[in-house]
Parts: C-alpha cells; structure tokens; sequence
C-alpha cells in the first residue's frame, strides 16, 4: 500500500477519531463496519469534497468498501497584478515583501521556499533549488524581481542560519501573509493564491501547457490541466507575465 504523507496521515487520523467516537455515541460501543462508516458518512453536514475526504480515510484505516464521492475541482481564484503589487507595497517589513515577490514570481509552494537553503540558491543565474512534495528536486526559475528581492533579503537579515528564512514556521508565515491580505483589501487571501495567480497569468498570456506544467512542478500535464484548464480566455491584454 502507498504511504502516505504526513500531513495526510494527520488528517485520516482526524477523521478516524471523528468516526471512533460516532460508534461511541449514547455510551454505546459499536463495531466498526462499513454499515456504521456510511451512516456516519451520512450524518455529516459537510461539502462534497471534504465528504469525499473522509470517505477515503475510512477506507484506508478500515479496509471498508465504501462508494467514491466525486471530487469537484473548483476554479482556482487567481489576484490580478495591481493586487500582487498591492500586497508589496503594503508589506510592513522586509519579510513579508520578499516572500510575496518569490512565491508570485516562481510559483512555488510555501513549503518549498520556507524550506530554501542558502546552498539552494543559484542568484546568479536567477534559480534555485526546491524540494518537491515527495522529496524530489528540481530546479525553479525565481525571475527578475524574485531573484532581485531574495538578493536584498540576504543583504539585510543578520543571521549564520543555513535557511534562507531562517527559522520561521509555516505557521509564522501564513499569519503574517493572511494579515498583510487584510491591510490589502484582499478578503479570503492565503499564500498559496500567489502560486494560482502566477499560473494563471502565464495560462491567460498564452504559454504552453507543458511550459505551465514545468512551472508548477507537476509531474504530469493531466495534472496541470486538470487544475488550470476551466477557465475560458479572458480578456489577454489586462494581464502581464512579466512581474
């Protein structure tokens, strides 16, 4: 059987403590069966997706034979480019300017920046190398303005960590970024909307799919497709790919 992640392990443990204490219900102490899992399943007043979620943690803890929910993929929302900038100029500290910037430019994850190490980075061909989901490792294009805001990062912070960003957690980073969508005007912002934003940008400017592929890390095009190819063309000349 595929292992799992651990983020993924967390969250199937989740729901299985979720379905543990339904079978204890009324101090009762009831077996788990596929007859319980579907009932449980059932009394949950949750979106599909999410529905669907729990549905597949119960079969891989309990082996059960439950129907597949299907999982609709949402259209990603996606920040126009006077929001992106917006966000920069609103940023209250070096930090939060710099993160911006690299992860709208590359397309990273979060988790791929955070994790950069100095040894990571290649300034003056303007990449870096970040660690995949799964551990791969691939090298990213950071652009002009990535590559420009990584090298004033390093100039200012005073630190002898190996880590680009030192020792700050995702936790850290998601609360400063959500505040700073706030001081924005940008309601319902996350980091990873920057990811969306620079792969839409470059979708809607007409670039390849195997480009936008490349650009994301996917390890296959379906999976780009899958995730960017809903939206119609829209009006091509409001957007710039170049940031």
């Amino acid at each position: 059987m595929k292992s799992l992640s651990p983020g993924s392990e967390a969250l199937y443990a989740y729901w299985g403590e979720r379905f543990q204490r339904y079978l204890e219900r009324d101090g009762a102490d009831r077996p788990p069966t596929p007859q319980e899992a579907q009932a449980f399943l059932a009394s949950l007043k949750l979106r599909p997706n999410t529905l669907a979620i729990a549905a597949r943690a119960l079969r891989r803890l309990y082996d059960f034979d439950l129907p597949s929910a299907p999982v609709a993929l949402l259209e990603p929302q996606y920040l126009s480019l006077t929001q992106v900038k917006e966000l920069v100029e609103k940023a209250p500290s070096l930090l939060e300017r710099t993160l911006v910037i690299v992860l709208f430019s590359s397309a990273a994850r979060i988790s791929e920046v955070l994790n950069l190490h100095l040894a990571d980075l290649e300034l003056d061909l303007g990449v870096a190398t970040v660690t995949r989901k799964g551990g791969r490792r691939e090298r990213i294009n950071l652009g002009k303005q990535g590559t420009e805001a990584l090298r004033e990062w390093l100039a200012w912070r005073q630190s002898r960590s190996p880590r680009v960003f030192m020792d700050y957690t995702y936790q850290d980073i998601y609360r400063r970024l959500r505040k700073l969508g706030e001081l924005a005007g940008i309601p319902g912002f996350h980091p990873h909307l920057l990811r969306h934003s620079r792969v839409m940008h470059l979708r809607l400017a007409g670039r390849e799919w195997a480009d936008i592929s490349e650009v994301c890390g996917h390890t296959s095009i379906e999976t780009t497709v899958k995730l960017y190819g809903r939206r119609k063309a829209e009006d091509r000349a409001a957007l710039l790919v170049d940031f």
